[in-house]
């Protein structure tokens, strides 16, 4: 890697690079010879002398009143990489705070119609298989309406896979539709039909997903951000805690 790549690695410009390792051939000098064995514009070459005595790596003296620039030692540059790290070293735990941070923003994705609720369904199950859990609150016996033979298909593959599941039913179902009950697999508990919901709520790891059965066409809405979920996951567990077997 040639010497002047490795200076722009370290922070230089090409020009600066350029002019300091022309001072390191030249040693102290005016301006001129480095214009002209840089081929630099006079301005330009100025400006970067300027720049690069701000950044310590060039010294001046002046004799009879003209200026004699040289580059100052090449270790500079260690001491220059020191300061960089004792930087980085100090925002270090802000920058790792601000990336957790953004790993927990909420994402929100929305998925329509049968064959799109499926697709979420399925994520689930794949999500969850060996003996993951869901938690259900909301429960009115749309889903199998809705998505007709496949609610049989995914209780069997809960049942394959070892999936626990807590489900809060409308207590109406014990009477309407017995047979749901029945082939449903999980806990289950019941809630007083006063308190009706037509949207199934499943709360599962770091996601809430809502079914919302009665959209034309039914829609499923998931939201991914950590304290969501374990927010919900808080309600659920008060409306088992009072709910009834």
């Amino acid at each position: 890697m040639a010497e002047i790549d490795i200076l722009e690695d370290l922070g230089l410009s090409e020009a600066e690079a350029k002019v300091y390792l022309a001072l390191l051939e030249t040693g102290s000098t005016l301006a001129g010879p480095i214009i002209k064995k840089t081929g630099l514009h006079r301005g330009t070459t100025y400006q970067i002398l300027q720049r690069l005595i701000e950044k310590g790596l060039v010294s001046y003296v002046i004799k009879a009143g003209k200026r004699y620039f040289e580059a100052t030692d090449p270790n500079r540059f260690l001491a220059i990489l020191k300061e960089k790290e004792q930087k980085i070293q100090e925002i270090l735990p802000s920058l790792i705070q601000k990336r957790e941070l953004g790993k927990e923003k909420q994402e929100v994705n929305v998925y329509s119609g049968y064959k799109g609720i499926k697709t979420v369904c399925e994520n689930m199950l794949e999500e969850l298989k060996e003996r993951g859990e869901y938690l259900d609150f909301g429960v009115s016996g749309l889903f199998r309406d809705v998505m007709g033979p496949y609610w049989d298909l995914w209780q069997t593959k809960k049942k394959k896979y070892k999936i626990k599941a807590k489900c809060i039913f409308d207590e109406i179902l014990k009477e309407k539709n017995p047979n749901l009950l029945k082939d449903y697999f999980g806990e289950a508990k019941f809630h007083s039909s006063e308190f009706k919901s037509l949207t199934d709520t499943i709360i599962y790891n770091d996601k809430v997903v809502l079914f919302i059965w009665t959209a034309k066409p039914p829609i499923a809405v998931i939201i991914q951000n950590k304290e969501n979920a374990e927010s919900y996951r808080n309600q659920f567990n008060l409306m088992w805690k009072h709910s009834k077997k």
